[in-house]
């Protein structure tokens, strides 16, 4: 079963040429961005479930529907009444998405070249029909967050292989992998066993150096002396604590300049609009010196995760910077600030 092609079975040429007509697009344009709505949609639902913040609302919102939601509407659709269907969309995006969805509507915006306004319409429609599938896969089973992560954990290869090349969801935060719960780094642990071992070792050496020999024994018996075992140099149990810098720290910190730019960059239109971005722009620079400060502290195992991260991200922004730079009188304002930027976040996959 591949939940892409199951919602994509629903979007026929009827139901995408009246939902074209109702968002003021063709429905080849109209189709070309629910081939990548529809993946990216649920990469968005995948990391609600995953983070465990958003899994609760996301059972709720499925409690909703039902594989009967799909006829209804297919046929509210091809009927014309596209005004409801918005209205509970709309909510459900608000609900799931909150805060997210701008970036969202940008990066697809960007993507499809289908204006904000419509492709807001076309998500509204798209998130009940995706929710009334997923609902009718797992008819029958118990909706709990562990029986969510499982279906989505089982569709992770479907979801990113139905995503284009060289598309990236990077400026989208909730779309993101998330990180493991804060402790010990993995590669920390062989060196905190080594640590707790030569502390098991000293305390077990020193006690036994510090035995007397049993009382009334003939001198004849007694062992020789043991020498003072010389303590190992071994760091305290309370070094343990000092904050360890991790990948994800400036992946995360990284993330966040990416998605800080992207959103400055898509409100560029013209030379005005351009000088009141590169305040903006200009003030991630800071932000990108803190992460370097930590990338240079990692271990060259860690790095190779923020590498490969830059890597997914940059080449995607960089479409970004070059088509926002062919604006009529944004290159002059913005050619200089930008270079430095990409120059800066390059020397993160060296």
């Amino acid at each position: 079963m591949n939940i892409v092609n199951l919602i994509k079975d629903q979007l026929t040429g009827d139901v995408l040429g009246k939902l074209g007509a109702s968002i003021g697009e063709s429905e080849e344009k109209t189709r070309a961005a629910a081939a990548v709505a529809v993946p990216s949609l649920l990469s968005v639902l995948a990391g609600l479930v995953t983070s465990g913040q958003g899994a609760d609302k996301l059972i709720a919102a499925l409690r909703n529907f039902d594989a009967d939601s799909l006829t209804r509407l297919r046929t509210e659709v091809t009927q014309g009444d596209h005004g409801k269907i918005r209205n509970q969309g709309g909510d459900i995006l608000g609900s799931l998405v909150g805060g997210d969805l701008p970036a969202l509507i940008n990066v697809l915006t960007k993507f499809s070249g289908v204006g904000a306004v419509a492709l807001k319409g076309l998500l509204s429609y798209l998130a009940p029909l995706i929710l009334s599938v997923i609902a009718a896969q797992l008819k029958g089973k118990a909706l709990t967050p562990a029986s969510l992560g499982g279906f989505f954990a089982d569709q992770k290869a479907n979801i990113s292989g139905a995503l284009p090349p060289g598309f990236s969801l990077a400026a989208v935060p909730s779309s993101a992998p998330h990180a493991e719960a804060p402790g010990i780094p993995n590669w920390l642990l062989p060196l905190a066993g080594l640590v707790l071992l030569g502390i098991g070792a000293w305390y077990f050496l020193g006690n036994q150096a510090a035995e007397a020999p049993p009382v009334g024994e003939p001198e004849a018996k007694k062992a020789a002396p043991v020498p003072t075992p010389i303590e190992p140099k071994i760091p305290a149990p309370a070094d343990l604590k000092v904050a360890i810098p991790t990948a994800d720290e400036v992946t995360k910190s990284l993330g966040d300049v990416y998605t800080s730019a992207t959103q400055a960059l898509t409100s560029v239109k013209d030379a005005a609009t351009a000088e009141a971005a590169a305040p903006t722009i200009t003030g991630l620079d800071a932000k990108i010196d803190a992460a370097k400060a930590v990338w240079e502290k990692l271990p060259d195992a860690a790095k190779d995760a923020v590498k490969k991260a830059t890597s997914e991200n940059l080449g995607t922004f960089k479409t970004l910077v070059d088509k926002t730079l062919e604006l009529p009188g944004v290159g002059e304002k913005l050619k200089a600030i930008l270079d430095a930027l990409i120059a800066k976040l390059t020397a993160f996959s060296a």
